[in-house]
């Protein structure tokens, strides 16, 4: 296992087709390929912190990801949210359902 890099240096990754995709759907929503990397990994990891500390996977273990919880759509809502905050709250307020 390596280790990720450290805060302010750049992230490298391949983009295949499947990534090319999903981050064209992201962008969609008028969000940078930098907000839409870091708001994907920052769901998937409080998914995985989530079961860890529950214990519904052991630690280390990706958890199994057969659902996904979103908030009704606000019309009224024109504020644009920084990355990691996309589903209106931060990381820490966020609920984290499996």
């Amino acid at each position: 296992m390596s280790t990720p890099p450290k805060p302010g240096k750049g992230l490298s990754v391949k983009v295949d087709q499947q990534l090319y995709d999903d981050l064209a759907t992201m962008m969609r929503a008028g969000i940078t390929v930098s907000d839409a990397v870091r708001e994907a990994v920052s769901i998937v990891a409080g998914t995985c912190r989530n079961a860890w500390a529950m214990g519904a996977y052991p630690d280390g273990v990706l958890p199994q990801v057969i659902a996904c919880q979103v908030v009704p759509y606000d019309p009224g809502n024109t504020v644009a949210e920084p990355a990691g905050t996309l589903l209106g709250a931060g990381p820490a307020e966020r609920p984290r359902r499996l």
